[in-house]
């Protein structure tokens, strides 16, 4: 495993232990470790306890929304400017994950969040007769010997879900996070305007990204995950759809924190 495969696996490690899932996974760990050493009970305790007020918290439908209100709130979801006065012929779909079962249908093998996006992509295709091109990027996440790249994928449940004729599909299948994305992406389009296909709460990090590398992005946002209705006692009690929702906001606030953490420092260093 080389140099880069490494920091990729440490970034990733990192993001997975400081999201609310991680954190619990951590406390109850930690806690359970210790607890024979009866001169740290106290100490076991106190991460039994901060495991139960993550999940309690996290995991509770006015947190979970919060979260994610906090990234999809500036997303605009109506789509009603899309004209052949933009001349944007071109749009781009950014995978979120797939699984490498090869005995499951393709559908079953990707996640909600691209599923949603693919759909989203398709849509804009097929009622947008300007559209020719669509870019779908992603590779793998795993450091090495992948079985398995998102676009392909992708393309596979595409076909099958049927596209218009005259819309040419093309893949990227090397990046394998979203920065590594909008380099992809900024190598294939350049200085071409294109549409952008991601999950709502995507879009910030995104755009703060394409902003640097000067691309023209005009973003198409979907799986919008923010509920708008009444909340009631029982959206207070926790549940693993909740932590999921929280996992997903804390995911995209920590990938906006080290990109402008490590534009920082590399402004720092001159670079």
């Amino acid at each position: 495993m080389n140099l880069d495969a490494i920091g990729f696996v440490f970034k990733k490690g990192i993001s997975l232990l400081l999201m609310p899932s991680g954190m619990i996974f951590v406390c109850l760990f930690f806690g359970f470790f210790i607890w024979p050493l009866r001169r740290r009970r106290n100490l076991a305790r106190t991460l039994f306890v901060l495991a139960f007020l993550i999940y309690g918290s996290a995991g509770s439908t006015p947190v979970a929304n919060f979260l994610i209100w906090g990234l999809e709130r500036s997303v605009q979801s109506d789509n009603s400017t899309i004209s052949a006065s933009d001349n944007i012929t071109t749009a781009v779909m950014l995978c979120g994950g797939a699984f490498p079962d090869k005995d499951r249908p393709i559908a079953d093998r990707l996640t909600t969040n691209t599923r949603l996006r693919l759909l989203k992509a398709r849509e804009l295709c097929r009622d947008n007769s300007v559209i020719k091109r669509l870019v779908i990027v992603g590779g793998c996440t795993r450091p090495t010997n992948c079985p398995f790249f998102e676009a392909r994928m992708s393309y596979s449940w595409l076909k099958e879900l049927g596209l218009p004729e005259n819309v040419e599909v093309s893949l990227e299948e090397n990046s394998r996070d979203t920065e590594e994305n909008m380099r992809a992406v900024s190598e294939i389009m350049g200085q071409t305007p294109f549409y952008l296909v991601t999950s709502a709460a995507h879009i910030p990090r995104v755009l703060l990204i394409a902003k640097d590398m000067d691309l023209k992005v005009h973003p198409i946002p979907c799986d919008f995950q923010w509920s708008q209705n009444q909340w009631s006692p029982w959206d207070f009690w926790p549940n693993p759809t909740n932590l999921r929702k929280a996992d997903f906001a804390c995911h995209e606030y920590l990938g906006i924190t080290w990109y402008r953490l490590k534009h920082y420092f590399n402004k720092l260093r001159g670079i």
